[in-house]
């Protein structure tokens, strides 16, 4: 189905990704896209890269992620695939009823963003609207709904510094692994490890891993 047609006809199939890091959400959801004519699972995803994967496999027309992945976090998905101009829609799911949390979410790039306490006919509602071309925030949020277009958002990623290995680096990094691991895991030495983690706290203007975890942090590229 063409990304820009409305969902005004019953034949049509919108093809989705579920991207969550426990099994029990993610069969939840697809037993209720199931129960629906409309929607369609195409693949699941229990972490950042097995998402990026999928949609630049499958071209779905919806992802349906959660903010809190393991290593790195749904912001990151979001902001790879923006950068990456996938027509794919991306729907947050979240526990986090949280303004910074939605406001990060949707500044990146995210097309919704939907409360996991919400009920089965509330979430089938919001993606409808998001795969009409809607945004969607729950009502306490919708403040928050101002046009961004493509290169703002481009511009609020915190890692646009960085090169594709330095930001494999910094995730690497963030979740404090020694040298020595993330050496063996690259298939580099660890001094090529110790070059790379320089440039990436300079370009970012920091000091330590310390900071990197606060920058993380900040940044809502990982989750606590």
């Amino acid at each position: 189905m063409s990304q820009s047609q409305m969902l005004d006809d019953n034949s049509m199939t919108i093809n989705v990704v579920l991207a969550d890091d426990h099994n029990i959400v993610r069969h939840a959801l697809k037993n209720i896209l199931s129960g629906s004519n409309t929607y369609n699972v195409v693949g699941e995803a229990s972490t950042a890269d097995e998402s990026v994967q999928l949609v630049d496999q499958l071209h779905p027309d919806i992802l349906v992620l959660d903010i809190g992945l393991p290593q790195r976090s749904g912001n990151d998905v979001i902001l790879h695939l923006k950068k990456s101009n996938s027509p794919t829609k991306i729907a947050v799911l979240s526990m986090y009823d949280d303004e910074l949390k939605v406001q990060q979410a949707i500044q990146y790039g995210a097309d919704g963003y939907i409360l996991k306490n919400c009920s089965p006919d509330e979430f089938l509602g919001a993606l409808t609207k998001i795969a009409n071309g809607e945004k969607f925030v729950p009502s306490q949020f919708t403040h928050l709904l101002n046009a961004s277009s493509n290169t703002e958002q481009l511009d609020n990623d915190p890692l646009n510094a960085l090169s594709p290995r330095e930001r494999e680096m910094f995730f690497l990094l963030v979740e404090g692994l020694p040298n020595r691991v993330i050496a063996k895991q690259l298939y580099i030495s660890p001094r090529t490890v110790e070059t790379h983690r320089a440039r990436v706290i300079k370009k970012l203007n920091l000091n330590n891993n310390a900071d990197l975890i606060r920058y993380a942090i900040k940044h809502g590229l990982v989750t606590v």
